[in-house]
């Protein structure tokens, strides 16, 4: 078995019943929780669109809250595809802009030019979370997260920041699924084909912070969490070692962000 037979394995789902299974979820953990409305934080990524579609297919739209939070770095063409996925699904959002906020924490703090770059996206990601939940309480509803589960795996996300929501309709999904299931919601082609970005700062990407593509992170995560495959066996089907050991030390040392706060025994 090599890479791409692999690869076709974890890709080729039946969307529609993905779909219907997280329709069903969802209505049940609303019904649960006494819940009717939700609200999600809109990037114009991938993610965030799917979440979107996925929410539109379950809820009336009068129930979904989509809010659009840039930072003054955010891209022009992030601006340009909420718009374009708000306005097929047909539905309203709100903008929040964040620069005044984040940029009065950091005046006059003098770090190393990329701790600073990373701690401005750190502040961003939790200063929307913030919001995110102080609208939740306004319109009495819950926030809906929009972290894939390679993200998760390898721990690129904020703790508290964009890996904190009340439920997560993605979390068991690889990013490079979400690819294929966003084809089948209809999410537009120009959303699906750009670079994945956290648009923390012009040029960012995904896979260049993380120095390693999400096709090989999926593979390797696949066989060996899902699979249980040793390192020797995911070396055979064509896979360095090491790319196989960086996706499981990201996994080993992040796994703080995954787990609730610990309380201590006494």
């Amino acid at each position: 078995m090599n890479k791409e037979i692999i690869f076709k394995e974890i890709i080729d789902k039946n969307w529609e019943e993905v779909l219907n299974g997280l329709v069903k979820n969802l209505k049940r953990e609303f019904k649960k929780r006494k819940f009717e409305n939700c609200v999600l934080g809109l990037s114009g990524g991938l993610d965030s669109s799917v979440v979107l579609a996925i929410l539109l297919k379950t809820f009336d739209k009068n129930c979904v809250k989509p809010i659009f939070m840039p930072y003054r770095t955010t891209s022009k063409i992030s601006y340009k595809d909420v718009d374009l996925l708000t306005k097929k699904f047909g539905i309203n959002y709100e903008t929040i802009e964040i620069s005044k906020q984040i940029d009065i924490y950091f005046d006059n703090q003098h770090d190393d030019e990329q701790l600073l770059k990373l701690r401005i996206g750190n502040k961003c990601a939790r200063e929307r979370m913030s919001i995110l939940f102080d609208k939740a309480l306004k319109y009495r509803a819950l926030v809906i997260g929009t972290s894939n589960r390679s993200e998760i795996i390898m721990g690129y996300g904020t703790i508290f920041g964009d890996l904190a929501c009340s439920i997560n309709p993605i979390g068991k999904l690889y990013k490079t699924q979400i690819f294929e299931f966003a084809k089948f919601l209809g999410i537009p082609k120009r959303i699906i084909k750009k670079r994945p970005s956290a648009d923390l700062w012009e040029g960012q990407t995904d896979e260049g912070e993380m120095g390693i593509d999400y096709k090989t992170i999926d593979i390797i995560s696949y066989l060996f969490f899902d699979k249980k495959y040793s390192l020797e066996k995911i070396e055979k089907v064509g896979i360095k070692k090491e790319k196989i050991l960086k996706v499981i030390s990201r996994y080993e040392s992040n796994r703080f962000k995954r787990e609730l706060p610990k309380i201590l025994n006494i």
